[in-house]
């Protein structure tokens, strides 16, 4: 009897403590799910696990079983998982010789030499033109160098349910329709900021989904019964015609919706003269509600030597505040996301936290600037990278740890500030006036709201708890490594 290829993906977990974990597992890549999409539509045997979801492929012998069985099995890897990639192909190999393991990802991509020897295949770049001759057995071995798709409408609408455990994702919510279903509906960013690997990865060229597209795929999941989405997006509203067109066609549909945008989104030229008004209302109104804005920083000479690219007379922080404003005014949620690197200090550090409070900022994140493989941070930092031993420490390459020997503040004093900082802005356990009264806002009946607030506060603080456990374990393994603390300034 005819026996269709099996095919498995794996999305593998972070190390066991990595603080954002509980967070992470909420949305996963979407890579896997859309690969596993296409080929189910082609007749293949597809399923994807999630160890973030599922736990540990490796302490589950029935879903380990399933996976050696397969015919090939992909595995997408980002810096901060490569390590527990490499681990599963090495052990799969090993058990299963005949199983072709494939990478791909933003890791394998701009790592293809250190991942060949963990695996049979890499593919660079963006997996949808090759993954059926991978799958049909057609390309063995090597590095492959994908070609980008022009026409991303040919993309399927996402099959959740290859996805094991998808179930098991939904049950932390009170309700399915307050799960943040992820969905991309784009490619690229116009920006080209030195830390970030997007562009790297995607292109500078923004290749969007046509309005039908998404908004076919958007009433399929409300049939399944999804209420709220998160746009992966990495610049939603690049496209102002783009996106109004969209937030028309959704606004009848009396959706939710997270997004990625800009600070300074709703400015309609450089010299900040004219507000995108319309734009503004038709978010709200077609259902967007929370904003994750990378702010960054809001430092003049941290933002151009970054290549941020902000526009605008005065200083970068009075112009900030005037961006958040508005977006209050106009009614959305903001998580603030900020970077801080070498060059920082506790006071930069408290001036974040301050910045934050003042604008009324509801969620606040601050990282450690990452150099992660792919970027121009990555090439301009290297001779000051002390956690070298690859391909374990690409653990650490996660936005919480520092990396680096160069800090003004030394490797200790930087770890610990960007942790008080946050117990600075989450005082009373993330708990404040504005948000509750944002969330409150939200189209959900009361008490979802209440129970959404409370599930966010109790995350909040077990990833605080997490957090500083990884850091003393962190900093005894740099000074067990003989990384030399530097005097606090």
């Amino acid at each position: 009897m005819f026996r269709p290829r099996k095919i498995r993906f794996i999305e593998p977990q972070g190390r066991p403590g990595r603080p954002f974990n509980a967070w992470i597992a909420r949305w996963p890549l979407l890579g896997p799910i859309t690969l596993a999409s296409m080929l189910h539509k082609l007749g293949f045997d597809v399923a994807v696990y999630n160890e973030n979801v599922s736990g540990s492929l490796l302490d589950n012998p029935a879903a380990y079983a399933d996976v050696c069985s397969a015919d090939l099995v992909g595995i997408t890897i980002m810096t901060p998982t490569a390590s527990r990639g490499y681990q599963l192909a090495r052990q799969i190999k090993s058990d299963s010789p005949k199983t072709l393991v494939a990478f791909g990802g933003v890791h394998a991509t701009f790592m293809p030499q250190e991942a060949i020897t963990h695996g049979d295949v890499v593919v660079r770049g963006e997996g949808e033109s090759v993954i059926e001759a991978l799958a049909r057995g057609e390309i063995t071995s090597g590095i492959v160098s994908a070609v980008a798709l022009e026409d991303i409408d040919a993309l399927p609408t996402l099959n959740y349910g290859l996805m094991i455990d998808f179930d098991k994702l939904i049950g932390w919510f009170r309700k399915r329709e307050l799960y943040e279903l992820p969905m991309m509906t784009s490619r690229g960013c116009p920006y080209g900021c030195t830390y970030c690997s997007v562009t790297r990865m995607f292109g500078r060229k923004v290749r969007r989904q046509s309005v039908e597209k998404v908004y076919h795929d958007v009433c399929h999941f409300m049939e399944q019964g999804f209420r709220r989405l998160f746009f992966y997006d990495d610049n939603f509203t690049a496209d102002r015609v783009w996106a109004r067109q969209l937030l028309d066609r959704l606004r009848p549909l009396r959706i939710s919706f997270n997004a990625q945008a800009r600070a300074d989104f709703q400015w309609m030229d450089a010299a900040r003269a004219k507000l995108d008004r319309p734009l503004l209302a038709s978010m709200r109104k077609a259902g967007g509600d929370v904003l994750y804005i990378g702010y960054e920083t809001i430092d003049d000479s941290t933002a151009a030597g970054w290549q941020k690219g902000y526009r605008g007379k005065g200083t970068l922080r009075n112009r900030l505040l005037e961006d958040t404003r508005i977006l209050h005014d106009n009614g959305f949620w903001i998580h603030g996301m900020f970077v801080l690197g070498p060059q920082h200090t506790q006071t930069t550090a408290d001036r974040i936290v301050q910045f934050a409070r003042q604008s009324g900022m509801e969620t606040l994140q601050i990282s450690i600037l990452t150099p992660l493989p792919g970027t121009p941070l990555y090439e301009q930092m290297r001779k000051h990278l002390i956690f070298m031993d690859y391909p374990s420490d690409w653990d650490f390459y996660d936005g919480t740890h520092c990396v680096y020997d160069n800090s003004r503040i030394g490797l200790e004093q930087l770890q610990k500030t960007v942790l008080h900082a946050h117990h600075r802005f989450y005082r009373w356990g993330g708990w404040s006036i504005r948000r509750v009264r944002a969330l409150m806002e939200r189209r959900t009946p009361l008490l979802d709201k209440w129970g959404l607030l409370w599930n966010n506060a109790r995350t909040a603080r077990t990833t605080m708890h997490e957090w500083s456990k990884d850091i003393k374990l962190f900093l005894d393994l740099a000074k067990a490594r003989g990384v030399q603390r530097l005097p606090q300034i």
